[in-house]
This record gives structure tokens, sequence and C-alpha cells, in this order.
């Protein structure tokens, strides 16, 4: 099982054998424990699934890929279509309420942090640098931010001044070394 204490509902799906829905209904029957963000999206907590598990004597659950990967901490109005794509890549978390920080670690080398989000303390990045002291930070929208944030900042991040895309996570992993080239989906003449 992954570090992290939430997991997705696909995420859960895959580790439990089963549909999507069927994991959202368990969630609704109380079968298991979880949240909702911002976004509107599940976040299912770990102990939840194991305690499941055991109850109805599933065997020991496979673990998810242990290879290091990305953390997108994104304001809540993410276009959908942006979050889909980004929500099924692999060995990529996603992140829009401060909850969803508690039990991340060192999985994540690097995380992708929205300048829109409005909930971080913007003069250090303390609550997700805390998390993670060795991860490197990528604040990217940051065209958008005042030139004393942008300074304050840059001492802890890189700035990226455009939106995330698919193309820079699929990138950012496969310099990493996390993924094997057959594992992008072709978005274009190479």
């Amino acid at each position: 099982m992954r570090s992290s204490s939430y997991l997705s509902t696909s995420q859960t799906a895959q580790m439990l054998g089963l549909s999507v829905g069927t994991i959202q209904r368990m969630v609704e029957s109380g079968a298991l424990q979880a949240y909702t963000t911002q976004g509107g999206h599940r976040r299912i907590l770990a102990s939840s699934i194991r305690s499941y598990c055991k109850t109805r004597g599933v065997p020991a659950l496979q673990p998810l890929p242990a290879e290091p990967g990305a953390c997108v901490i994104h304001h809540s109005d993410m276009e959908p279509q942006l979050h889909q794509t980004l929500a099924t890549m692999p060995r990529v978390h996603l992140v829009s309420h401060p909850l969803e920080l508690a039990g991340l670690g060192d999985e994540h080398p690097a995380f992708f942090v929205d300048a829109h989000v409005t909930w971080l303390d913007w003069s250090g990045l303390h609550r997700p640098q805390s998390l993670a002291p060795d991860a490197r930070f990528i604040v990217y929208n940051s065209a958008d931010l005042t030139a004393e944030q942008r300074q304050a900042i840059s001492r802890h991040a890189q700035l990226y001044d455009g939106n995330i895309s698919p193309d820079l996570m699929w990138g950012f992993l496969l310099g990493i070394g996390s993924l094997e080239t057959d594992d992008q989906p072709c978005t274009g003449p190479h």
C-alpha cells in the first residue's frame, strides 16, 4: 500500500479489482471511509481499505508501484479535462485541499504548486515543504504573483509562468525515470 493515507477511487478500484462505480457505492454505503475534495473527488482512507479487506478475508493487497512520482497541488477551479488527464497519469497525485497533504511524504520528489491556491503560505511554502523537505517545488502560473511574492518564493521553488500541462508532467516523469517510453500516450507527431 502507498505511504499516503488516502487513495483516489480509481486507485482503490485498481487495488480491489472493482469498478470505480462500485467503489463510489461502497463509500456511499459506509463500507469505505472517504472525504470529498473541493473539486468533488473522493479520497478514500487507506486504513479503511485495509479494514474492509481484513473483515472480508481478502488476501493482501498488491502494492501500488513504488516508483517516484509528482504531486500536483492545484486550485479547485482546474479545467475538468485537464484534471481528468492528470488524474489518470501514472504516479501523479492530485491535491486540491490541505487535508489531502496529510500522509504525503518522500514518494514525491517534486511538487507542482498552482500559484492560484489560496490556502498555502506563499511566503515560504512551509506546509508542503515540511512534508517533503528534500523535494523540488515548482510553482506554476507564477506570472500571476506579485513581484514581492515571486521574489520570496524563488528562494524555495522554481517559478514556471505558464499553466501545468500533461506534456509538462510526462516530461518530468520521463526525466526522473519513472516511466517507460511506452507508457506515454502519443499526443502528436514525433
